[in-house]
């Protein structure tokens, strides 16, 4: 038995790592990132990640440096929808620099202590900005 355990515990630093992901066609993500950044460029996230201290605000930005983790493109995708989706209700333009937020969501999302959870709320706000144009099922 502890010559098994020593070969797993040998064998385990070889391992990679597995990214947190939501398990979403990032390739459409990306798509649809690129079709938005054309007019939404400027936009930036809300989240800093100098000393992030949320557990969403934590993961977000793990994510953000983590290859193959979906959870920062999904956010990215998300803060563009909204702004297009606010500029299309409304018929103005909005400041790119200092987009309106919606607090609900960010309260939900802000609210989130796992990667599950943030999946689900960024794919639900995205679908609702986006509707049929979002890459995630609806």
């Amino acid at each position: 038995m502890r010559f098994s355990l020593a070969i797993c515990l040998a064998v385990l630093p070889a391992l990679p790592l597995q990214a947190a992901s939501c398990g979403v066609d990032l390739a459409a993500v990306e798509a649809r990132i690129a079709e938005l950044e054309g007019r939404y460029s400027l936009i930036l996230s809300d989240i800093g990640c100098d000393l992030p201290q949320l557990d969403a605000h934590q993961l977000m930005c793990t994510a953000a440096e983590t290859p193959g983790d979906d959870l920062w493109r999904m956010g990215r995708l998300d803060d563009l929808a909204w702004v297009y989706a606010v500029e299309n209700a409304t018929g103005q333009e909005v400041d790119l620099i200092n987009p309106p937020r919606d607090e609900a969501f960010i309260a939900a999302r802000d609210a989130c202590t796992d990667a599950a959870c943030l999946c689900s709320v960024l794919t639900e706000h995205t679908n609702a900005s986006l509707g049929g144009t979002s890459p995630y099922p609806q």
